[in-house]
């Protein structure tokens, strides 16, 4: 099992930076921004660096760890234009980009941004779905062919070009998935998926992704499963964990779905709970430890985390 690292909360680009090298430092797997243009928390004038721009910054700086957004916005970037970028920053980190895509669901960036042009707003759900599903048979057809054409409802491309191709052959593309139908696409047209949240949401997400593997013929082997868990707590002993939970229970947590499905535990809990993961056929989860307050303090916990936890999976 391997283990990436969020590193958003970091805030600015040179802490990000500096968590991101921490990261590399203590060979964790890859580290990973979500893909939006503002940020989500009510506050619309909250300093958010764009996504793409942190990860090339941060690829560049970086050796050995890979790099990606936990995951990319689809109404954000042309697909085609997309590949070119993906391909671009695969062969600036030597092979370290990992893409995962994401339908989009930020009405107001819709807006905000016109993603759509022309004022049209954000697509119902079932546009956005078929949409990502073109835009992976876009990437797929780039990422391995330096001449492509594609003939869909929403793009039509005419030869175009993606020279250089990725350094990474075969290149996968994973999708962020949580409904039946996106978790189908996923199966039957991309390389992998992202299953995000607990273990309740991730073992209902990959319940249908394996069901849908049956049926196309295949197995957790040809595919690669990843998760997002956005808040790992990360408890020193049993006292801290129990004193966390009564916190929680008095803010109108139901704390028997935490202490079953949360990832907060001490190290003997947390692996137990990525163990059920893995049977699950997950291999990479990308985390974010608390507790933390300052860079110091968050390179403390991924420490701990890999000698306590990570090491034992």
């Amino acid at each position: 099992m391997e283990f990436g690292v969020y590193v958003r909360g970091a805030q600015t680009y040179p802490k990000m930076l500096e968590l991101a090298q921490a990261a590399e430092n203590l060979g964790y797997y890859g580290v990973f921004v979500n893909d939006h243009v503002e940020g989500l928390s009510g506050d619309r004038s909250e300093p958010y660096w764009e996504a793409w721009t942190l990860m090339t910054g941060i690829g560049v700086e970086t050796k050995k760890i890979k790099v990606g957004q936990i995951t990319l916005f689809n109404s954000m970037r042309n697909p085609a234009l997309l590949a070119k970028m993906a391909a671009t920053l695969d062969q600036m980190t030597d092979g370290r980009y990992e893409l995962i895509l994401g339908a989009g669901w930020s009405e107001p960036e819709y807006l905000g941004y016109d993603l759509m042009e022309k004022g049209r707003g954000m697509p119902t759900a079932a546009e956005r779905v078929s949409r990502l599903k073109e835009a992976v048979d876009i990437l797929k057809g780039m990422m391995h062919n330096e001449v492509f054409s594609y003939d869909g409802k929403y793009w039509k491309l005419k030869e175009a070009m993606n020279v250089p191709q990725p350094i990474q052959k075969p290149f996968r593309i994973s999708v962020g998935a949580r409904q039946p139908r996106m978790i189908k696409i996923a199966a039957k047209y991309a390389d992998g998926i992202n299953a995000s949240g607990n273990l309740q949401n991730i073992a209902r997400i990959l319940g249908y992704y394996h069901k849908n593997l049956d049926e196309l013929g295949k197995t957790v082997d040809d595919v690669f499963i990843s998760g997002f868990a956005p808040s790992v707590y990360l408890m020193k002993n049993e006292a801290e964990y129990e004193k966390t939970l009564q916190t929680w229970k008095e803010r109108g947590t139901d704390i028997k779905v935490a202490r079953e499905y949360d990832f907060i535990g001490t190290p003997e809990v947390l692996i137990e709970k990525w163990r059920r993961a893995m049977d699950l056929g997950m291999k990479m989860s990308i985390i974010n430890v608390r507790p933390s307050k300052t860079i110091s303090e968050n390179t403390e916990m991924l420490a701990l985390f890999k000698d306590k936890v990570a090491s034992q999976l």
